[in-house]
């Protein structure tokens, strides 16, 4: 598994009455997203396994809010999966067409959605979702214990995003986290999109903005 050689993270805290206290927009420049987290996440390296058996790189960030309530990121990095299915062509397990490392990307959404259901609970929500017009799948399953989980899948530039929240019974749905997803280019501005009727998206110009008005950004490297 690959790891991050560097990773680039700002922080940005919000003061102001919009946002809950304590809430901070979270920007990773090395994976190329920003989030709204109740706190700073955690953050570990995994394994992920594709449709089809292939193994690729993947962080999760975790973060916990202060009445049980957990928010979830899992990036995976597909960025090499076309050289990853091109080792495999000799293979007696090599898929039939040279295009299978896209199918294996494309249905990555599916994948995960499909992941989420097997685990259990009343799925009360299941349909295809956008966030700046890059297409996903939402879902909302209400889990035995009665607490709710609030899930956006969404594949951008070969990397998979899947956002999970956790909310205890009685709270409410965690708007602040499902909706605040941003992508980002490789210069660290937010990437926005118009879509056409026949699916192709083009890039609507303009620089990222900071989502909450007067912020405090602390920026930090790690190695």
């Amino acid at each position: 598994m690959r790891l991050h050689a560097f990773m680039s993270v700002i922080i940005v805290l919000f003061s102001g009455g919009s946002f809950a206290q304590g809430w901070l927009e979270y920007i990773d420049q090395s994976s190329f997203f920003s989030v709204n987290f109740p706190a700073e996440p955690v953050v570990r390296e995994i394994s992920h396994e594709s449709t089809q058996g292939l193994i690729f790189p993947a962080q999760v960030y975790r973060s916990e809010g202060i009445r049980g309530d957990s928010y979830l990121v899992t990036v995976v990095d597909y960025t090499d999966a076309e050289a990853a299915h091109r080792e495999r062509l000799d293979s007696t397990e090599a898929p039939d067409s040279p295009m299978s490392w896209l199918w294996d990307v494309r249905s990555s959404v599916a994948q995960a959605a499909w992941n989420l259901r097997k685990r259990g609970g009343e799925v009360t929500y299941d349909a295809w979702s956008d966030i700046e017009r890059v297409e996903g799948h939402q879902l909302q399953i209400t889990n035995l214990d009665g607490s709710r989980m609030f899930a956006g899948i969404y594949l951008h530039e070969l990397r998979l995003y899947i956002l999970e929240a956790t909310v205890p019974m009685g709270l409410p749905p965690p708007g602040l986290f499902q909706q605040s997803l941003r992508f980002l280019d490789e210069g660290g501005k937010r990437v926005r999109y118009n879509l056409t009727s026949n699916g192709n998206i083009t890039r609507i110009p303009g620089s990222y903005e900071y989502v909450g008005g007067d912020a405090e950004i602390v920026e930090r490297s790690t190695e």
